[in-house]
């Protein structure tokens, strides 16, 4: 899906800090978190249950111990309707296990095509190249007039501009789990919601899809697409992956994985992108590794536009296959690129220290 651009009444969405400072807060991160995720929801590291006698009142999630109330959802101040609509996401959510995905390949690999027109590939002409300030970013939103659909989630660092519809459930409580699990990310597009779900804000490894209706027509574990089956002794602790975007297209979901370290880190097992089909979890596709840690990735008709680049490494913009994830071209970029939007015609490219323009024939 292709976004247009608006004129933006918000401030551009908060970004988390550029991956050359993303490797050091990572280690900070898992210096103070338990061992990864395990491969099981049954065993998810999710916040325990209030002591007895410390009951919340009714529509609020219960306070860790020691901790004063949280203050009630977002779904107890809206209208009756919305409230409603709401509760009943929530109530499903907690109703259902997450598909546990099978392990993918960690490695390209095409099982069966997903549906597509087979249109020929887009061509990328450079109309501008220009150095930023690497701090200007809410500037570089301002000034192109465009933003990501990101939704605003309390107390994510992935919050964006969007207001929340009051019918998302910002945290459920799961039957195959102690704690509570709460919402990560949550992007609109326009015909369905992609929310990230997990016990910690780092770790959404969980995703819902909700349709136009607001109903949950998919629900999925990413923890086996997360862990590299391979890595460097001393690296193994940094290479856990996260799922950084999602979009569904004629009942395919495509997402992009990885982690935010060197590639070297898992000997060169990151940054897919993704295909599976939205009824089953069942993956379609794998693309090639090293093609997608930017912040987003677009899908426009039958192909996926989308970029990789880290320190040291090599920087490109990629346009790959629908249908396969074959890659069809890619162009070197000066830096590793954050964010990709289209917008009439053209695709602007954040960097971390360049600017580009695209023109999309």
């Amino acid at each position: 899906m292709s976004y247009t651009a608006r004129v933006l009444t918000v401030p551009p969405p908060t970004r988390p800090p550029h991956r050359k400072l993303a490797l050091a807060a990572l280690l900070a991160a898992c210096a103070c978190q338990p061992a990864p995720a395990p491969s099981s929801p049954q065993d998810a590291d999710a916040p325990q249950p209030p002591a007895p006698g410390d009951a919340a009142p009714a529509g609020q999630p219960p306070a860790p111990p020691g901790q004063p109330p949280a203050p009630p959802p977002r779904d107890t101040a809206a209208p009756p309707a919305q409230a409603a609509a709401g509760s009943a996401a929530r109530a499903t959510l907690e109703a259902r296990t997450p598909v546990k995905l099978a392990p993918p390949p960690f490695g390209e690999a095409l099982f069966r095509p997903a549906p597509g027109g087979g249109a020929a590939a887009p061509r990328l002409v450079k109309l501008s190249e220009k150095k930023n300030t690497i701090t200007d970013e809410a500037e570089w939103f301002t000034r192109n007039g465009v933003a990501l659909p990101l939704l605003q989630v309390p107390d994510s660092p992935w919050s964006g501009p969007g207001p929340l519809p009051a019918s998302v459930p910002t945290w459920y409580r799961p039957t195959w789990s102690r704690g509570l699990i709460q919402l990560v990310k949550a992007i609109d597009h326009g015909d369905h919601l992609a929310l990230f779900y997990g016990p910690s804000p780092i770790d959404g490894r969980f995703l819902a899809i909700l349709d136009e209706a607001r109903r949950v027509v998919a629900f999925f574990d990413f923890e086996s697409f997360l862990a590299p089956t391979e890595s460097e002794p001393n690296d193994a602790a940094f290479v856990r992956g996260e799922l950084r975007w999602a979009e569904v297209k004629d009942g395919v979901l495509y997402v992009a994985t990885g982690h935010r370290t060197y590639a070297a880190s898992s000997k060169g097992k990151n940054a897919y992108l993704s295909a599976l089909d939205l009824a089953s979890g069942q993956l379609l596709w794998q693309s090639a590794p090293l093609v997608c840690n930017a912040g987003n990735f677009v899908l426009r008709g039958d192909h996926l536009l989308c970029g990789y680049g880290f320190t040291a490494e090599p920087d490109f913009l990629y346009v790959l296959e629908r249908t396969t994830g074959k890659i069809t071209s890619k162009i070197p970029l000066k830096s590793g690129p954050d964010v990709l939007i289209e917008k009439d015609g053209k695709l602007f490219v954040r960097t971390y220290d360049t600017d580009y323009v695209f023109e999309i024939r």
